[in-house]
C-alpha cells in the first residue's frame, strides 16, 4: 500500500467519523427540543390547574 492510498483511506475515516459525530449532536439536539417542549407544555398545564385551585 502507497503512503497515498493510506493517507486516502485515513482522510476517508476520519470523514466518517466527523458525519457520525455531527448525526449525534443533530439527534442529542433534537431531543433535548422534544424535551423542551414537554416541559413546558406540563409547566403551563401545573399553573393552570394550580391557579384554578386558588380561586
Amino acid at each position: 500500500m502507497s503512503e497515498h492510498t493510506l493517507l486516502a483511506a485515513m482522510l476517508v475515516f476520519v470523514a466518517l467519523l466527523t458525519a457520525v459525530g455531527l448525526y449525534l449532536a443533530y439527534r442529542v439536539h433534537s431531543t433535548s427540543q422534544r424535551i423542551e417542549g414537554i416541559t413546558a407544555a406540563t409547566f403551563l398545564e401545573a399553573r393552570k390547574v394550580l391557579e384554578s385551585r386558588s380561586r
